[in-house]
């Protein structure tokens, strides 16, 4: 700026992507047209909804500590959204508690100048931006906006020199204008004070904005805003799982990708959202725009030979197959997918037999007739079993880097909440040194040599909220190396490190769950006993009918013995309710499909 340049900074906001995406998506979806610049800045629903700190996937509010001054502050209007923007930085986060305390009536509020009063009455008396100083050291001391914006920036870099010259100046204006000595010296360090807190409010209104935008597309068009959030975070696992999380605590459900209703990214269909085929991997853009071009000229795909026979198999060859295969975008077609995975071979060749004889012009005269049903080419094959929960979940992790249909860690839901386990993703708001006790399996494992050749690692955990590293010290490591080879879940009992890249956990004791139960003198009984009762939660505000239809349909699949419970949660009373003549099969499979439909956590297996 001494050289007469000016510099600015341009900011690229996932965000505003995310926003234009929501828009295009209400308008394919509902017909509805929304200008983001016409939307009320004074909607209920929106502030009830930053009131309640649901503000998970909401621009620059989504942070626990954001959500926790949130629930104080009770926003009622955009002013309090900015404040807040301004607010949650290092520093100036001092100053919320008063704030709250402010505006809602449990601190008093002092205004040493009428000048103080007309421009910080809506933040309660605090100077929370840098403009607000320029104000008023423009209406007590006469400053122009230029001189005002030199005390500003003495002030923000704490400049003694030009802040001494700047004083002397601003008590002389305020002398000028009529203000009594003393009282322009209280109100000079009241902005000193705040100076070095002092936000750019036009910075803050403009990401408070963007902020109250995201908020009011939640509360009010949740389906479309957050399958626009899914698709901006379609690269980052961690993320995703946690926004599908999200989708469950809303009742809205995420259907796997389908060759039959998905697009390239995550859209929507009805009020569920649907698995785009671009979240798929090994799915190239080539196969995916071969397989939408097909669907859209020809209709939808009537069996697993069908679409061979249909689609370029040159570019939706044997990998993208089995690809879509596992990721569950033939579950419409009503076979299992391991049935369709035994089929590949047989579908492949009736595929490109077909397509090289219609290429080859050997088209046969009966197809110039219009097209019957297809009929199978191939001797019908019997239908293979369905794979395992677990088995099915892992190839859904290999082809879409998380689990979509359940997890394989839900049926140890209810333990772990028990046991008051801290989740991965609670690991980033606890202390350095903290104590903690995880939960999860084993995602990634590097095994390593100390400079002495002791052997140790650096492993991933995963639980069912995200992921954590985990460093496996020498002498830990030979106690646990094959557990943390295997299969198992384990349980992780470490503290918190700070490291470059973020908090990890340096392991001290792990076990399996038996086994630390066990230890604990708890006892492994608790989780080898029989189950006799299996307890479901619907939460508020779903449709009871369509809740209990869709129980019963799930456990009549799973026939058994043990009593089913239903815990309806009703504004002022839990209601429970045994089911009559419905027995059920506790196992993981049924957790798993419960969990999938109602949400993680709302399944509870007693054991006697």
């Amino acid at each position: 700026e001494k050289l007469g340049l000016l510099k600015m900074d341009f900011l690229g906001l996932r965000t505003l992507t995310v926003l234009a995406n929501t828009v295009t998506l209400i308008r394919e979806a509902r017909g509805v047209a929304i200008d983001l610049d016409a939307l009320p800045l004074d909607d209920a629903k929106s502030y009830a909804l930053l009131t309640e700190a649901r503000t998970f996937g909401v621009f620059q509010l989504e942070s626990g500590g954001m959500r926790d001054a949130l629930r104080g502050l009770k926003p009622s209007s955009l002013e309090d959204v900015i404040a807040m923007v301004s607010l949650y930085r290092p520093g100036p986060m001092e100053l919320i508690p008063d704030f709250i305390s402010r505006k809602h009536g449990r601190a008093r509020i002092t205004y040493e100048h009428p000048a103080m009063q007309k421009f910080t009455q809506g933040t309660y008396g605090i100077m929370v931006y840098q403009e607000q100083i320029m104000q008023i050291a423009s209406e007590m001391a006469g400053f122009t906006m230029g001189e005002a914006d030199t005390l500003r920036r003495a002030m923000g870099k704490k400049d003694r020199e030009l802040m001494a010259k700047q004083r002397d100046k601003f008590l002389a204006g305020c002398a000028e204008k009529g203000t009594a000595a003393a009282k322009a010296e209280r109100v000079w360090e009241l902005m000193e004070k705040f100076a070095g807190y002092g936000f750019n409010k036009s910075h803050a209104a403009a990401y408070a904005l963007v902020a109250y935008q995201t908020a009011y597309f939640k509360a009010n068009y949740p389906v479309e805003f957050m399958a626009a959030l899914l698709t901006s975070e379609m690269g980052d696992t961690d993320k995703i799982v946690k926004y599908i999380d999200e989708c469950r605590a809303m009742d809205i459900k995420v259907q796997p990708p389908d060759v039959n209703g998905s697009a390239v990214q995550f859209s929507v269909d009805g009020d569920t959202i649907r698995f785009g085929l671009a979240a798929i991997k090994n799915v190239g853009e080539a196969a995916m725009e071969s397989i939408l071009a097909t669907r859209k000229q020809d209709g939808a795909f009537k069996s697993l030979e069908d679409f061979c026979a249909r689609v370029d198999l040159r570019l939706v060859n044997r990998r993208v197959l089995e690809s879509l295969i596992k990721a569950g975008a033939f579950d419409s077609l009503g076979l299992p997918r391991a049935h369709l995975m035994a089929a590949v071979d047989a579908a492949l060749e009736t595929g490109q037999r077909q397509q090289r004889e219609k290429a080859e012009g050997q088209a046969s005269f009966f197809d110039q007739l219009p097209a019957p049903a297809a009929a199978p080419t191939s001797e019908p094959v019997a239908v293979v079993a369905e794979w395992e929960a677990d088995q099915r979940l892992e190839f859904e992790k290999e082809v879409l880097g998380f689990y979509i249909s359940g997890h394989p860690l839900a049926r140890y839901a209810a333990m772990v909440e028990s046991l008051g386990m801290t989740s991965t993703s609670e690991v980033a708001t606890r202390s350095a040194g903290a104590r903690v006790l995880l939960f999860g399996q084993v995602a990634a494992l590097k095994e390593t040599a100390t400079k002495s050749g002791n052997r140790m690692a650096f492993l991933t955990l995963e639980d069912m909220s995200g992921t954590v590293e985990v460093t496996v010290f020498p002498e830990t490591f030979k106690a646990s190396a094959e557990l943390l080879r295997g299969r198992e879940p384990v349980l992780v009992r470490g503290r918190i490190d700070d490291a470059d890249k973020g908090r990890v956990v340096l392991a001290e004791d792990i076990r399996l769950l038996d086994a630390a139960l066990a230890a604990d003198g708890r006892g492994a009984a608790k989780t080898t006993s029989e189950p006799n009762a299996v307890r479901v939660q619907v939460r508020p505000g779903a449709d009871l009918q369509e809740a209990i239809a869709a129980l019963r349909a799930i456990c009549t699949s799973h026939p058994g013995s043990v009593p089913v419970f239903v815990h309806v949660l009703l504004p002022a009373q839990e209601v429970v309710v045994r089911t009559r003549g419905l027995g059920v099969d506790a196992g993981a499979d049924l957790v798993a499909e419960l969990d999938q439909r109602f949400g993680a956590g709302a399944v509870t297996v007693d054991h006697a």
